[in-house]
């Protein structure tokens, strides 16, 4: 990985630990647009397709989030399997109405993580993956 790319990245996280999502958000975009084409055969592309979405979803954009965590998943075979990338898209998914693709993805994100995945997010979301069960 070039050292610009992971300095944006250590800025970028840096400023989501602030909670400044808008500055974290835009500079893990500057740092995308860095990494060679085509992504899927760049493995630091998928962290930061997850680090954006993630933004985006605290950010409440999402229709952003959902469509990054897709190309995530469509482009990375294992992003499918990871639980942020789960959780995230389920949340993201149930938040625009498209419960049944919410349904399973929390529900992936909670057989792989139980509970305690969802410890720090609002309630609603295991309520609705328990509800489903």
């Amino acid at each position: 990985m070039g050292s610009s790319i992971q300095a944006l990245i250590d800025q970028a996280d840096e400023r989501a630990d602030e909670g400044d999502f808008e500055a974290a958000l835009e500079l893990f975009e500057q740092a995308l647009e860095q990494v060679p084409e085509p992504w899927g055969e760049q493995e630091q592309a998928l962290g930061l397709l997850v680090s954006i979405a993630d933004m985006q979803f605290l950010l409440d954009d999402y229709e952003s989030a959902r469509d990054t965590f897709q190309a995530a998943v469509n482009s990375f075979e294992e992003a499918g399997e990871d639980l942020l990338v789960q959780l995230r898209l389920g949340q993201s998914l149930l938040e625009l109405g498209e419960e049944a693709a919410a349904a399973e993805w929390l529900a992936a994100a909670f057989k792989a993580g139980g509970a305690k995945a969802f410890e720090c997010e609002d309630p609603k979301y295991l309520a609705f993956v328990q509800a489903r069960g």
